[in-house]
């Protein structure tokens, strides 16, 4: 490594436990949520949207918002836009808690690893990636991945050798082909919000999003610059793509 930045204020959660948590406060604050209700269909006509679902759900509303991740593409499809989203499947694994030795989260910059270590000890880290498929929403991480990672994190940070792996995981994730989100209004449905292919960043950027996204379904525009994510960058229709 011959640079660094350092983000003094930068930190770490664990999305097991923050995800629920806004699932609680937003139950609280009047919304409802309904946990693997895959979409079947959705359509436009003039008095807004029908979402239905494979368990039989139908959802009516003035306004849509496409936040389905690895899936946004799917959804944008169904309203005849094209997007050029990607699967990522990210490999990370941890290891037995150790004596703390990383105090900020590190990432190498081209070097294909980030390490960060939580309270209890554990160090996770990442590097390269699993396999998975979106169609069965199931990944897995591969054992080749895995010892890329291990080599690149003691490499990073040599008190970590001889450390034990105690477990390895993937995930799927939807990545834009530019590393950055499509995030604002559909160029074809009027009312349908798109945010989704944020390329392994949308859990550190989620609370940030979905103030942007409220601004857009209550006011129409954000207060926040979104044109270096607007969908315009994406040759996104169907009759243009044809």
């Amino acid at each position: 490594m011959i640079g660094a930045s350092l983000v003094a204020d930068d930190g770490h959660a664990n999305p097991r436990l923050v995800a629920p948590l806004f699932a609680r406060a937003a139950r609280r604050a009047g919304a409802a949520l309904h946990e693997g209700a895959r979409v079947r269909a959705a359509t436009r006509d003039g008095g807004g949207f029908l979402v239905e679902t494979e368990n039989g759900l139908a959802v009516r509303a003035p306004t849509m918002i496409n936040v389905a991740g690895a899936w946004g593409h799917e959804i944008a499809r169904l309203f005849g836009e094209r997007f050029p989203e990607q699967l990522m499947t990210p490999n990370l694994c941890v290891t037995e808690p150790l004596p703390f030795v990383v105090e900020h989260n590190l990432g190498v910059v081209g070097g294909n690893v980030y390490i960060r270590q939580i309270r209890r000890g554990n160090v996770i880290f990442g590097g390269g990636s699993g396999v998975g498929d979106a169609g069965v929403g199931r990944s897995r991480a591969i054992p080749s991945s895995t010892a890329e990672a291990i080599a690149r994190a003691v490499e990073a940070v040599p008190a970590l050798r001889g450390a034990r792996l105690i477990r390895s995981w993937s995930g799927l994730e939807g990545a834009m082909p530019d590393g950055i989100p499509v995030i604002g209004p559909s160029k074809v449905a009027p009312g349908l919000i798109h945010a989704f292919g944020f390329s392994g960043h949308g859990f550190q950027l989620g609370p940030g999003m979905g103030e942007i996204l409220a601004e857009l379904a209550l006011d129409g525009q954000s207060t926040t610059p979104l044109q270096p994510f607007a969908v315009e960058r994406f040759d996104a229709t169907e009759r243009s793509a044809q």
